[in-house]
C-alpha cells in the first residue's frame, strides 16, 4: 500500500507526458497547415485554467492523463466539408499528416530518449549468452541444452548476449522456437517451447536456464560497506555463508530470499584467502551487492552513432511487440499478456523507485508501442481514420456517412471489449499479486 502514491505519480508523469506528446504533434501539424484549432488542452475533463489566443483556447483540465486537441470540423460525422479552414476541407495529404503527426512524435520521442540514454552512458554487467545452470525437468532440459552452450540464435533473433536471451524467451510463452547453439566448437540446433509462468509484471515464458556468471568483483564504490569489509576489483567470492559457489547466481539467490539479511562471503585475492562480513542492512535495488559489481562496460556513444544505435534498439523492440501482437491470433497466445493501467503504474512506480534514467527507459518503451498501436488500421484509433483516408483516396471518392458511422461504431465496440479483457485481466493479475504478497 504504500508504494500506491508513488505508483500513481509515476503513471500521471509517463502516460501523462507520453499521451500529451502525441497531441501535441497532432497540434503542430493542424497549426502547419491552418486548421483552426479550437482546443488544445494538457489533461482531461473540467477546465481549471488557461488562456485564449487567435481560436485557440490552451487549457489545463481535471484530469492530468494527456490532453487532447479539438479542431474544427474533425468529427466523423461532419461529412461535408465548411469553412476553408476546417479539418475536413483540408486536402486529403494534409489529413494524413495530421493524423500521423501523433504516432510519429511517439516513435520520436522513443528514439530520441534511448540515444539520450547512451549519450549519458549506461554501466551494464558483462553476461554472455552462456548457461551457467539448467534446471532439471525445465524446457531447456527436455530440448537437451546444457551447462556451457553458448546461444547464438533464438528463431530469427541473433542473440549478442544473455540479455538478448532472455527477453527472446520471456516474450514467447508456449511457443516453440529454434535454437541455434555452440557446444565444443560445433554449432548445433535444437527447439524449445518456454514455458508460461506468472511473473510481477504478467505473463513470461521460461525456459529453466541461468546465466553463467563468474563470481569475480568488478567496480568497488568507494566508502560502501564492501570497500569497508576489504573486498577489491579482482577479488573472487568462493562462498556465500559457508556454502561454495562458482556462479553468481548462488549470490543472486541468497540476495533474492533475504535482500537485507546479514552476509558472510569467503573470498579469495590470488592465493590469499579471507571473510567479507556485511551487516544487516535495508535492501536497495540499485545496490544489491551493498557496495561492488560484477564486471561491468559502460556503453558511452556521441550523438550520431547514439542515435543510429537507438533506431536498431527500437527497431528490436518493435519486431518483438509485433510478435507479441501475432500471438494473439494463435493458440499459444493469451489475452492476460497484455498490460492495463494498474500494472502500468506498478511498472511506472518501480523504476521511479530505482531512479530517473529507469523511468526514461520506461517511456522511451511505452511511447514507441503507443506510437505503432495508434498506427494499426483500427477504427477510433488514428490509424482507422488514416485507413478510411487511404481507402478514399484510392477509390477517388469519399466514403458515405453511414459507412464511416459503421466504421466507428464496429471499432469503438471492438475496442471497448478489449479494453474489458485488458482490465478483468488487469485487476485479478494484480490482486493475485497483492494476496502473495
Amino acid at each position: 500500500m504504500s508504494n500506491i502514491p508513488t505508483n500513481l505519480l509515476a503513471f500521471i508523469l509517463v502516460l501523462g507526458f507520453l499521451i500529451f506528446a502525441h497531441e501535441a504533434g497532432h497540434f503542430m501539424f493542424a497549426k502547419l497547415f491552418r486548421v483552426r484549432v479550437l482546443v488544445f488542452s494538457f489533461g482531461f475533463g473540467k477546465r481549471l485554467f488557461g488562456f485564449r489566443r487567435g481560436d485557440t483556447d490552451y487549457r489545463v483540465s481535471l484530469i492530468p492523463l494527456g490532453g487532447y486537441v479539438r479542431m474544427a470540423g474533425d468529427s466523423p460525422e461532419e461529412n461535408q466539408q465548411g469553412a476553408p479552414d476546417e479539418f475536413l476541407s483540408k486536402p486529403k495529404w494534409q489529413r494524413f499528416l495530421i493524423l500521423v503527426a501523433g504516432p510519429a512524435m511517439n516513435i520520436l520521442i522513443a528514439i530520441v530518449f534511448m540515444a539520450g540514454i547512451v549519450m549519458v552512458g549506461t554501466e551494464y554487467a558483462v553476461v554472455r549468452s552462456v548457461i551457467g545452470e539448467v534446471l532439471p525437468d525445465s524446457p531447456a532440459a527436455r530440448a537437451g541444452l546444457q551447462p556451457g552452450d553458448h546461444i547464438i540464435k533464438v528463431g530469427n533473433e541473433t542473440i549478442g548476449d544473455f540479455n538478448d536471451l532472455r527477453l527472446a524467451i520471456t516474450m514467447n510463452a508456449g511457443t516453440r522456437l529454434p535454437i541455434q547453439y555452440i557446444r565444443n566448437g560445433q554449432t548445433r540446433q535444437t527447439f524449445i517451447t518456454p514455458d508460461r509462468e506468472q511473473s510481477e509484471y504478467g505473463p513470461v515464458g521460461r525456459a529453466g536456464i541461468r546465466p553463467l556468471l563468474d563470481p569475480v568483483v568488478g567496480r568497488v564504490t568507494p566508502g560502501s560497506l564492501a570497500d569497508q569489509a576489504g573486498i577489491r576489483t579482482g577479488d573472487r567470492i568462493v562462498s556465500v555463508n559457508g556454502k561454495p559457489i562458482d556462479n553468481l547466481e548462488r549470490l543472486n539467490e541468497v540476495l533474492a530470499k533475504e535482500p537485507g539479511a546479514p552476509l558472510i562471503l569467503g573470498m579469495r585475492r590470488g592465493a590469499q584467502s579471507y571473510i567479507a562480513r556485511f551487516p544487516k542492512v535495508e535492501f536497495n535495488p540499485r545496490d544489491p551487492y551493498r557496495g561492488f559489481l560484477p564486471p561491468t562496460e559502460t556503453k558511452r556513444l556521441s550523438l550520431l552513432p547514439a542515435l543510429q544505435d537507438s533506431v536498431q534498439q527500437n527497431w528490436k523492440m518493435l519486431r518483438y511487440a509485433g510478435a507479441a501482437i501475432a500471438r494473439m491470433f494463435r493458440p499459444e497466445g493469451s489475452m492476460k499478456e497484455l498490460s492495463g493501467p494498474i500494472s502500468i503504474a506498478r511498472i511506472s512506480g518501480d523504476m521511479l523507485r530505482r531512479g530517473w534514467m529507469e523511468v526514461i527507459a520506461l517511456m522511451a518503451m511505452i511511447s514507441l508501442q503507443l506510437g505503432v498501436m495508434n498506427l494499426l488500421p483500427i477504427p477510433v484509433l488514428d490509424g482507422g481514420h488514416i485507413m478510411i483516408l487511404l481507402i478514399e483516396g484510392v477509390a477517388r471518392r469519399d466514403l458515405s456517412l453511414r459507412v464511416k458511422e459503421r466504421i466507428q461504431q464496429v471499432g469503438f465496440a471492438a475496442l471497448a471489449a478489449l479494453m474489458i479483457v485488458v482490465l478483468y485481466n488487469d485487476v485479478i493479475s494484480n490482486v493475485l499479486l497483492m494476496r502473495k504478497g
